[in-house]
């Protein structure tokens, strides 16, 4: 599910989360995993995670900041040297003739 960490935005709906990540390749893991009710807004700090809760009581929480790798391709996205025809297969997913199977 995607969530809007701006701090200001509501989850539309109640989740349990113990890891978030962000469209940038960074995740933020969770020392334990939190219960997102619906109307929580989040923001990704420095330091952690700020929830302002429906009441608005504020709640951190802690955690470990890492770097993730995206294996594989997205539709649509292309390493350089690469190009897609018009079904959005790229020149490195296409057999070659004399390819053994």
């Amino acid at each position: 599910m995607r969530l809007i960490a701006d701090g200001t935005t509501p989850i539309l709906r109640s989740v349990l989360v113990d890891e978030l990540t962000t469209d940038d390749g960074y995740a933020f893991e969770l020392a334990d995993p939190l219960l997102l009710p619906a109307g929580d807004r989040i923001a990704l700090e420095g330091v952690g995670l700020l929830v302002t809760r429906a009441d608005v009581e504020l709640v951190t929480r802690a955690g470990n900041w890492s770097t993730r790798c995206d294996v594989g391709n997205r539709a649509g996205s292309h390493q350089s040297g690469e190009e897609a025809d018009s079904h959005g297969v790229s020149n490195m997913d296409r057999a070659l003739p004399g390819d053994r199977q």
